[in-house]
């Protein structure tokens, strides 16, 4: 994969965080900021966002629309350092290593707020 990565051709489907029917169409919504956006542009109406956790949670149609048809998906690059970083933590979380993991997350606790970006 290293290779992959060194070439610049590995990348990620990133789905919305969010989604909204905005007239009678459904709006997919990247972030916190597009969401925002939407209800400024709208501020008369009654907003229903749907907050996706997960790909389990979309359904089959959702999950083409906005991670797989590449239309409308959104991709992004993967560079080295973000992979080293990735493997990195990825380690730490699914490894053996219980205080290892368990150090990181009581580090980085007060960061969650930062997992949707």
């Amino acid at each position: 994969m290293t290779a992959l990565v060194e070439a610049g051709r590995l990348y990620v489907a990133q789905p919305p965080l969010y989604s909204v029917e905005v007239g009678g169409q459904k709006v997919y919504v990247a972030d916190e900021a597009g969401r925002q956006e939407i209800v400024d542009a709208n501020p008369r109406r009654d907003l229903q966002f749907v907050r996706f956790k997960g790909l389990g949670e979309m359904d089959p149609h959702e999950l083409r629309e906005t991670a797989m048809d590449p239309g409308t998906r959104n991709l992004v690059q993967i560079d080295v350092d973000q992979a080293a970083i990735a493997d990195e933590i990825l380690s730490v979380l699914m490894g053996d290593d219980v205080e290892a993991r368990k150090h990181f997350i009581q580090q980085n606790a007060k960061d969650v707020r930062f997992v949707d970006i």
